[in-house]
């Protein structure tokens, strides 16, 4: 390197490179902050959203390079808001991490089982306990909150209340585990995917890879399984499908479909061109490595 090169400081270094700033549906505690400590670190710069609508506006701007958000969960499946960002929006997914989901009923010290009256968390964590819930707290009433979070800091202002999250917000919050493991599948886990603008780098070949792809159909009788049989014909293995509507006309869908291999796999970039024959609008969301590839999940333990 040249003694002159720009990029030197006064001192002859190069300046450290800039942490990236990565958005999350907050506030601190939830699962989405833990996937996201668990990506990126200490180190990176931080962005709570409210939503995770919120997360997918923060990186259409240009300060917020990466955001993190649930796309499926093991129990209750689709995280929507996330499909449909996907489906209207230009991101590209860039990686996936997959975390063991453990609920636990959290309230104020000295709270007993039978005085609570009310319980909090966010939709998909409420369903997520829907059976120990009716077995064991059948006259509380269930209100939805914007994250596990969230419900944990309403929780602090009445004493009849408790809310259902992450054990780790005993860390952030005064209150005390009054049930532990509670969700009604031992194996509940919740998928993330990180998302990035849609004009961003696409992610190097791991050799264990996942493809996200968009697509609509052309109407006619057997449209979906010509579709679907251009992946057997190419020998791809699809590994999810799910249908959402269009919003541009009654009973009209799109699909968003994960397939095992990465874009520029040769079995792939034929399936690809052979889609753009059947349907009406492709569109590829990403290429990234399976959760535990190397560099595709966490290298950092939690730190919450």
């Amino acid at each position: 390197m040249s003694p002159t090169d720009p990029r030197q400081s006064a001192a002859g270094e190069l300046p450290a490179t800039p942490s990236p700033v990565v958005a999350f549906l907050g506030p601190e505690g939830t699962f989405s902050h833990v996937a996201a400590l668990r990506l990126f670190g200490r180190e990176a710069r931080y962005r709570e959203a409210v939503t995770i609508d919120g997360v997918f506006d923060a990186v259409r701007g240009q300060d917020v390079g990466y955001g993190v958000v649930p796309i499926e969960n093991s129990t209750e499946g689709s995280v929507t808001a996330s499909a449909d960002a996907l489906i209207e929006g230009e991101f590209l997914v860039q990686k996936e991490i997959v975390l063991d989901v453990t609920h636990a009923l959290l309230g104020r010290a000295g709270l007993a089982l039978s005085a609570v009256r009310r319980v909090l968390s966010h939709p998909q964590a409420l369903a997520q306990c829907r059976g120990w819930l009716a077995k064991n707290l059948p006259g509380a009433r269930l209100d939805p909150t914007s994250s596990t979070a969230a419900a944990a800091r309403e929780t602090l202002a009445d004493p009849a209340t408790a809310c259902i999250g992450s054990p780790s917000l005993t860390d952030l919050f005064p209150l005390e585990i009054m049930e532990a493991k509670i969700q009604d599948r031992a194996e509940n886990a919740t998928r993330f995917f990180v998302v990035a603008r849609g004009d961003s780098a696409p992610t190097p070949r791991t050799g264990r890879d996942k493809t996200t792809i968009v697509f609509s159909l052309k109407d006619g009788k057997g449209a979906l399984r010509n579709v679907l049989g251009v992946f057997d014909d190419a020998g791809v293995n699809l590994t999810r499908i799910e249908s959402r509507p269009s919003r541009q006309k009654r009973w009209d869908y799109v699909f968003l479909i994960d397939v095992e291999g990465h874009r520029e796999d040769a079995a792939i970039s034929l399936a690809l061109s052979a889609l753009t024959h059947r349907c009406e609008m492709v569109k590829v969301v990403g290429s990234y490595g399976r959760a535990g590839v190397a560099g595709s999940t966490e290298t950092r333990p939690p730190a919450v």
